[in-house]
């Protein structure tokens, strides 16, 4: 028997892309690419997928939805007219509703496949949600509609589980192609009330110092694909760069033991406060995490004896901008990077032996004529490192629109923001 499953990449789709797609390798998931476009990856497995597990595991997936059929589309041909004499009520109950009664609330979402403004996709959602809302009223079920607000096509996760959809009901989603129109019901949406507490509710923040979103931490985790379901505390993930502990927090929650350290004393404080919370919050075992103020050039003198088997981290990103900063400025920034991480990636190679990755942020500076990235990345290569790319050749050279760099790496940012993030995946050789 084969399985469809339908996955909402969160904004940066690449990023969320390149980390499914490592996750499915460390699991050995043998799977098929059915479609992809932008926000919506559709796979094809021989084996049955704990989407709730899953989810938790992701930090860059949004939903994660189980493909129930496909339609063929003509045309002009709406989706409310493919499905015109598709459903009723007693296949309805059964595929997405069998697991309640009461109230039912369903709630309509559609995912384009292709460019929207050459889909007839526009108001459809509406049409087809009231069609599929009166068949379950002539069948004498009690049914309230849940529709994207202001002219949108797909119901974000915060609407889905505050309306309670999937205790309550079903989120239906169409997923609409060219040719084809997938019908998926939504398994399990991500925790974002949960990443909210992991990001904002630590007791220890320096605002002067830009922290990793616990997303982005748990993404570039999963990109380094440590050895799944260790519980061996010889083994660690180090972080050089440890700041607020946000990627030894996230290594913490995945079941991971690690080692953070910082040439600021006042960044391991924060952390340690960090790190005791989470352990709190989420009853994680003792003897979890290590933390020390070393230079990151002299780790290899002072890392405790443990085998580290992935490297994630970011260093400093350097001020923040209200403008686009000068060129002498970023010039500037570069070179001192540059030392900071010729140094370290010196050390990590006497800790690391060949075949282990660092994946590490790098600033990337957004200007008007493009993004001004860290000239230094051939000196380090020199030291025994090679790069990763973050997605397979044949993906990449099939679907143009996702943004993998020359470099072979994916950036990071938000349109308000000067400072981004470039995302490497190293390799020791």
């Amino acid at each position: 028997m084969k399985f469809k499953y339908a996955f909402n990449l969160g904004r940066v789709f690449t990023l969320s892309l390149a980390e499914l797609f490592a996750v499915f390798e460390n699991m050995r998931l043998n799977f098929r690419l059915v479609d992809l476009y932008r926000e919506v990856l559709i796979i094809e497995t021989e084996e049955r997928l704990d989407a709730v597990k899953l989810q938790k595991l992701l930090g860059g997936t949004i939903k994660i939805m189980q493909v129930i059929d496909s339609l063929g589309r003509k045309a002009r041909l709406t989706p409310s007219l493919v499905f015109k004499d598709y459903f009723d009520a007693k296949q309805l109950k059964e595929q997405f509703l069998a697991n309640y009664s009461g109230k039912i609330q369903i709630g309509i979402s559609y995912y384009p496949l292709a460019n929207p403004s050459e889909l007839p996709i526009r108001g459809d959602n509406k049409r087809l949600g009231f069609a599929i809302k009166q068949i379950l009223t002539a069948a004498g079920y009690s049914v309230r509609l849940v529709l994207p607000q202001m002219g949108g096509l797909a119901l974000p996760s915060v609407v889905v589980t505050n309306e309670h959809l999937l205790e309550k009901g079903a989120e239906m989603a169409f997923l609409v192609g060219q040719e084809r129109v997938y019908l998926a019901k939504t398994l399990i949406v991500q925790n974002f009330e949960d990443y909210g507490r992991r990001d904002y509710q630590r007791p220890a923040r320096d605002m002067n110092v830009g922290m990793l979103p616990p997303k982005v931490a748990q993404v570039m985790i999963n990109l380094a694909q440590l050895p799944m379901g260790t519980t061996n505390l010889k083994h660690a993930v180090l972080d050089p760069f440890v700041g607020a502990g946000t990627v030894i927090q996230e290594a913490l929650i995945m079941g991971y033991k690690g080692i953070g350290s910082d040439i600021s004393p006042k960044s391991i404080e924060n952390a340690e406060k960090n790190l005791e919370w989470i352990k709190n919050r989420y009853k994680l075992p003792p003897g979890r995490f290590e933390l020390m103020v070393t230079d990151a050039k002299h780790l290899a003198e002072n890392l405790p004896k443990l085998e580290i088997d992935a490297v994630v981290t970011e260093a400093t990103l350097g001020p923040a901008y209200s403008t686009v900063p000068k060129q002498d400025v970023i010039d500037k920034n570069f070179k001192e990077l540059g030392d900071i991480y010729t140094g370290t990636f010196k050390s990590l190679r006497q800790i690391l032996p060949a075949g282990k990755k660092v994946v590490i942020a790098i600033p990337a500076y957004r200007t008007a004529a493009g993004y001004q990235y860290f000239p230094g990345v051939d000196n380090l290569l020199k030291l025994g490192y090679d790069v990763v790319t973050p997605l397979p050749e044949i993906v990449t050279e099939k679907y143009g629109f996702l943004q993998v760099t020359p470099r072979q790496t994916i950036i990071y940012d938000r349109k308000e923001q000067f400072v981004s993030r470039e995302i490497f995946i190293f390799k020791t050789i």
